[in-house]
């Protein structure tokens, strides 16, 4: 108990520290900026610039500070006890707990699916765990192929491999509220049989030990409603994949081990590979639907940092776990991919604006509300602000008998610059400086002059990407704001080829945009263009940057230089082992022959047509009888055009155990 308070006391005084040292900074950064704008007088356009330097400035200095306090934290670590090294202190699951591994799946790749989850299954059979688990697959599936496909992997895989772990597939017929709705329906339906579940997204793996770990504090501790591990990102192989990789894997624990410092039990879920006790999960997390219209109003489409706080409004701990390692996702691969989930993420993220100032929720639960949002709201503001400063400087000239010269003004952004910047990469250093306290990790990520390089490496293409993500984010801002609404498909996970063609096709307004802005400063303000060269550089080589980006090839050059090397690819990890042994097996032993239509496949065979049925039938996913759906069946049945037929009609007969047992008869008597 006293220690328990002296935590809690130590995480208060961190925060503050937090809040103090964050203004401080922006004060700092201010100074200098009022001084120079002020001596000639502020017109509007300045004291627009001036606001809008002050927001910027606190949101760059409070990611400078959760950095630095990470970084304190990691350097108060023995070496003996450094991140590579640290290991569960426990393998045993508490025997009275039942826990089941959510894998909610969208129009994904059956077989790398349940390669992931074989891979778990594999780890957890190391340290002897089996017993305490089992796995539920969540198919939100919409596309009629790719479900007969995920109920043939599944069958398949329990044929060949018979895991030690059961695993139950699950189908729904309508995917009503998205990822949170597959998750509630689990929950209505099974999840008072099971103490915790462990939600996992499409992409995630995790090792055995850690979810072991995970199961043993949150039995340990009654109180704890959420554990999150941080996912980080591995086995891709294209240039911009393995800048996710290596920025995760060298600086994220930095900035995780700084952000639990000041959130403590106050932490924040990110939607998968995290433990969450079932029980309060049900009685308290049901999400609010949003008054008026979409995109800002209707349901929540980010779900997960809304749980965490309705979790933590009921009085459950919510923690993320900064000393485990051993989960893993997998992230996009292309610019272009990388751009159509943040345009998701930011139409969720817009939302919660809203919930800051909602009744009941804990302070820290609005912080991260916040965060949220300005992650996003950041770059409008930066842009704006460039574009502020730019209109200042060429309608707002500096008279004759000016108090301060240009070149002190200018002298003064310069330092203002060199500051920012220093706040915005030193983080990145830091995150170096720890890894090289520990001779193993500098050996796990190539060597020391590897790593030095790959740091430098992440800086340069990191600089050249800001602005386009600044375009990019202030666009979907924009948007969202104007009422427009974003699908939320399946996402790209494979390695795709990025050509010219496709890369000015999905990037042209980027280029457009900055073009412009550039020939306007070259234009109207050439003395400013020195500023903007920095900016300009990225976007104008977008079309080639993405490509370069977007290429494989590139990546696995870099990897044969041990440049943006991840510890994951010096030795080969037993999780990406086990997954590649269930996809050369799907690749010896296929489902379906190629180029064979994979309803063909199930209609021809008695045995596939009856386990379709019956799993149909198991998990309610046969939709209710319509005379007039089925005389429009019937006819579709008769003509024998159901090759041909659309998508929607293939879905239709694949719910329909009627016209599918006469197709399937026509089929199997032809």
């Amino acid at each position: 108990m006293e220690s328990s308070a002296r935590s809690s006391y130590q995480i208060r005084q961190t925060r503050l520290a937090l809040l103090i040292v964050s203004l401080y900074s922006t004060i700092l950064l201010m100074a200098p900026f009022v001084y120079a704008i002020s001596r000639n007088g502020v017109s509007s356009l300045e004291s627009v610039s001036t606001v809008l330097f002050a927001m910027l400035s606190f949101w760059v200095s409070l990611g400078f500070w959760n950095a630095f306090f990470g970084y304190q934290k990691m350097s108060r670590l023995k070496r003996s006890e450094s991140a590579s090294k640290r290991k569960s202190i426990s393998l045993e699951v508490q025997e009275q707990t039942k826990t089941a591994i959510l894998m909610p799946i969208y129009n994904e790749d059956p077989e790398a699916v349940i390669a992931r989850l074989h891979a778990i299954i594999q780890s957890l059979r190391k340290v002897n765990a089996e017993s305490g688990f089992e796995i539920f697959v969540l198919s939100d599936t919409t596309n009629p192929d790719i479900a007969l496909r995920e109920e043939l992997v599944w069958s398949q895989y329990l044929e060949r491999f018979k895991p030690s772990i059961n695993i139950y597939y699950r189908r729904r017929l309508k995917n009503a509220q998205r990822k949170a709705g597959n998750i509630a329906d689990f929950c209505e339906r099974w999840g008072t049989s099971y103490d915790f579940m462990l939600v996992l997204d499409a992409d995630s793996v995790m090792a055995g030990e850690t979810i072991v770990e995970m199961v043993r504090r949150m039995a340990a501790d009654p109180k704890l409603g959420i554990l999150q591990v941080s996912p980080r990102p591995f086995n891709r192989h294209s240039l911009f994949a393995r800048l996710q990789q290596f920025s995760a894997a060298a600086y994220g624990p930095l900035c995780v081990r700084g952000f639990c410092s000041w959130t403590g039990v106050d932490g924040n879920y990110w939607g998968h590979n995290a433990l969450i006790r079932i029980r309060p999960f049900i009685d308290h997390c049901h999400l609010p639907i949003l008054p008026g219209p979409r995109p800002l109003g209707g349901e929540i489409l980010s779900h997960d940092f809304v749980e965490a706080a309705l979790m933590r409004r009921a009085g459950w701990k919510v923690r993320v776990a900064a000393d485990l390692e051993g989960s893993y996702e997998e992230c996009p691969t292309t610019l272009a991919d990388y751009v159509q989930r943040d345009q998701r993420w930011c139409q969720g993220n817009m939302q919660h604006a809203r919930l800051v100032v909602s009744e009941g929720f804990h302070p820290l639960s609005r912080v991260h509300f916040a965060m949220g949002v300005m992650s996003y709201i950041a770059s409008p503001l930066w842009l704006t602000f460039m574009l502020v400063t730019f209109l200042s400087q060429y309608l707002e000239s500096f008279p004759t008998g000016a108090t301060v010269s240009a070149s002190y003004v200018m002298a003064c952004m310069f330092g203002i610059f060199a500051v920012t910047m220093g706040l915005l990469l030193v983080p990145k250093f830091m995150g170096l400086s720890c890894l090289f306290r520990d001779r193993k990790q500098v050996t796990q990520f190539g060597g020391p002059l590897a790593l030095t390089v790959s740091v430098f490496l992440e800086i340069f293409f990191s600089v050249l990407l800001a602005p386009v993500m600044a375009y990019y984010h202030s666009r979907f801002v924009l948007m969202t704001l104007m009422g427009r609404t974003v699908s939320w498909n399946s996402q790209q996970r494979e390695e795709t080829r990025v050509s010219a063609k496709d890369a000015w096709s999905m990037h042209w307004d980027v280029f457009a945009f900055y073009g412009l802005l550039g020939t306007l400063v070259a234009s109207l303000a050439p003395q400013m263009l020195p500023w903007f060269a920095p900016i300009l550089v990225g976007p104008l080589l977008v079309v080639p940057f993405a490509m370069i980006l977007g290429s494989a090839r590139f990546g696995r050059w870099l990897t044969k230089h041990q440049w943006l090397l991840i510890p994951e690819e010096q030795a080969e990890s037993p999780l990406l082992k086990s997954m590649q042994e269930v996809l050369n097996d799907f690749e010896q032993h296929p489902v379906v022959k190629t180029g064979e239509d994979i309803f063909e496949s199930v209609l021809r065979d008695i045995n596939r047509t009856t386990m379709h049925l019956r799993i149909a039938e198991a998990t309610n996913c046969l939709a209710p009888e319509d005379q007039e759906k089925d005389i429009e069946l019937e006819l579709l049945v008769n003509r024998s055009d159901l090759l041909n037929a659309p998508i929607e009609v293939r879905r239709r007969i694949l719910t329909d155990a009627k016209t599918f047992n006469r197709l399937a008869a026509s089929f199997q008597q032809a």
